[in-house]
């Protein structure tokens, strides 16, 4: 049984943000990377902090940022950034549905399902490694087909992320979980991250992105796990489910039964890629290997011979079909092209490859990058990024290639089509403005890289871009020092991450920096919370009640009263019951009546006057 104490914990905060820091979901982080060291300078404070907001009832989920991913069909991926805030209490939920799922996962673990495999309790990791999670998968598969397993089927799901049901996901979780305060506020923040730009509710949707959601899948999908099917073998990583059997009936009895089952759970199967097909060799089983299994920085050295194998398994990964060069296997294509020097055949041919495959952006523009200064990589990228349409993510990792290939002389073009992406973009993402800003900073003057960032409304952008061109990034242009003034307007940001991020840069300057901005009136809670963890400041900010928040900024009820004062021992007592009314706000409303007449009850009781009533103002 999980518990409220278990989850409002400093010990489970801690371990939340550790596993956030850590996650193996590295694309994701690289939107918040260069907020983690400012937040874990004053990690305990900052918790406690959180944690006060979270038992208090007055913590509010952000909206979070969509940004796009391109994949083969041209179709769009979304990701959705949380803040930093909101992926700890993220996490930190994850970390108590993880034990009491524990059991149910470990059944079928590395047998039947290979994907999400939780950590121990106790690890820094929230999962077990993905790659071997994915290396077991594969040799899974391997040993069913030589066991004569040869009639295969591929069971996918449309949209899984984006079409699974809170309603339905609620009541899987309330099975194994007795945290009815835990539980509201998952569903409360769900329902704000997945809310679409106008600001409605959906009431369907994980976010795609923070490790969590991969779990939460997993508790959907647990209900395919323990199904049976007569001598066929069911194998599964993520929403990725093959059956293999000796036979074609098996198979087909088993899609039929899976098929009914997740139309019970109002998931939708992907008809067009469900077939049941018989093989007859392996490579037609094995699935391309995810990106990330193909990281760069796990490559070590490559030797000449190495070299030779490499542009040997480039050939044989790509086919000439109709004048056209086609990828055939595209882990074999991802693997070398990652790893291989820089070589103009292969750049040429790759070039042509390249219209066709903007999900493949990063690994073209990886190995772009190996050819800085180059007039004849820049006419590749500049034909890309004058396409139409052209992707966000992939106009960005085309222009951070540019960035590095852009010849020195003769550039006018190449910087006009880069100044008006923004304005032919279709997804109007963040993506595209950074990496578009970083570029135009970097050949401009401090000064006028400053009001680049300053145009900039969305203040993620703005505090990667500072990162970017001011900050601790390694091809950063400029000093800290040249953005003190900026930096010093920022403490003053609705953002608690834009401003607390200015303050750690402000205070890698002090004490040779003269300024008085430590003594700044206006400054964000956050920055107060920072500098008196490191000793700067005496006292940290003064919260804001529950009972303030309720009346003035949910109802707009501008009454100054001394809460704690004016109901003295009774004063969290009545925060308890504001606390709950509000979670009664959703449900049956006969329990926020009920909430409503005690609440009611006992503020009269102290106020002895029945002018002032709850229900009078709501």
């Amino acid at each position: 049984m999980a518990s409220r104490q278990q989850f409002a914990s400093l010990s489970n905060f801690t371990l939340a943000f550790q596993r956030v820091v850590r996650g193996q979901n590295r694309e994701y982080k690289a939107f918040f990377r260069h907020l983690f060291p400012s937040y874990q300078i004053a990690l305990k404070e900052n918790l406690e902090d959180l944690l006060e907001d979270v038992r208090r009832g007055s913590y509010r989920p952000s909206s979070a940022t969509c940004v796009f991913q391109p994949k083969k069909s041209g179709i769009l991926r979304p990701l959705r950034l949380l803040a930093l805030q909101d992926q700890i209490v993220y996490q930190a939920i994850a970390n108590v549905l993880a034990n009491a799922f524990r059991r149910d996962q470990e059944e079928h673990g590395l047998r039947k399902t290979f994907g999400a495999l939780i950590s121990r309790k106790d690890s820094l990791f929230f999962y077990r490694s993905w790659k071997k999670s994915y290396r077991h998968f594969d040799s899974a598969i391997r040993n069913a087909y030589k066991s004569g397993n040869s009639f295969i089927a591929d069971f996918d799901l449309v949209s899984f992320y984006e079409l699974i049901d809170h309603k339905l996901l609620r009541q899987l979780l309330e099975r194994r979980i007795h945290s009815p305060r835990m539980i509201d506020l998952l569903f409360r923040c769900l329902e704000k991250w997945t809310e679409n730009e106008w600001g409605i509710w959906l009431h369907h949707g994980i976010p795609q992105g923070p490790e969590p959601s991969a779990f939460l899948a997993e508790c959907v999908l647990l209900d395919f796990d323990r199904m049976r099917f007569k001598g066929v073998v069911y194998l599964r990583y993520v929403d990725d489910i093959k059956l293999m059997a000796k036979d074609e009936v098996p198979v087909r009895k088993a899609l039929l039964r899976l098929d009914i089952s997740s139309k019970h759970l109002g998931l939708v199967p992907q008809a067009q890629k469900i077939e049941c097909r018989h093989v007859k060799s392996l490579d037609e089983l094995r699935k391309s290997l995810p990106s990330n299994l193909l990281s760069v920085s796990s490559q070590g050295s490559v030797t000449t011979a190495t070299q030779t194998r490499l542009e040997r398994l480039f050939r044989a990964s790509i086919r000439k079909d109709e004048g056209v060069w086609t990828i055939v296997d595209q882990t074999k294509f991802k693997f070398s092209l990652c790893r291989m020097n820089p070589k103009r055949q292969i750049l040429r041919r790759v070039a042509q490859i390249l219209p066709h495959r903007p999900d493949l952006s990063w690994f073209f523009a990886h190995y772009f990058k190996k050819f800085p200064s180059d007039h004849e990589v820049a006419e590749i990228l500049l034909s890309a990024l004058r396409s139409d349409p052209t992707y966000d993510a992939s106009a960005a990792n085309y222009i951070d290639a540019m960035d590095v290939c852009e010849p020195a002389t003769e550039t006018k073009e190449y910087r006009r089509v880069i100044h008006t992406a923004q304005t032919r973009s279709e997804e109007k993402s963040i993506v595209l403005t950074i990496a578009a800003v970083s570029f135009r900073g970097r050949r401009e003057k401090p000064a006028s890289a400053l009001r680049l960032i300053a145009k900039q409304e969305d203040t993620l952008s703005r505090s990667i871009l500072l990162h970017r061109l001011f900050g601790a990034d390694l091809r950063a242009p400029f000093a800290t020092s040249a953005a003190q003034i900026f930096l010093q307007e920022e403490l003053t940001s609705p953002d608690g991450n834009l401003a607390r991020y200015c303050a750690s840069r402000l205070i890698g300057l002090w004490p040779s920096s003269e300024s008085t901005w430590m003594k700044q009136k206006g400054v964000h809670p956050a920055v107060k919370i920072l500098l008196k963890s490191v000793g700067l400041r005496k006292r940290g900010p003064k919260k804001t009640g529950v009972l303030d928040i309720f009346f003035k900024e949910k109802h707009r009820i501008n009454i100054s009263i001394s809460w704690r004062t004016a109901l003295g021992a009774d004063w969290r007592d009545a925060e308890n019951r504001c606390i709950r009314l509000q979670e009664f706000e959703i449900g049956d409303p006969s329990s926020w009546v009920l909430m409503l007449d005690t609440f009611n009850e006992l503020l009269l009781q102290n106020f002895g006057c029945s002018l002032f009533s709850v229900d009078s103002f709501i």
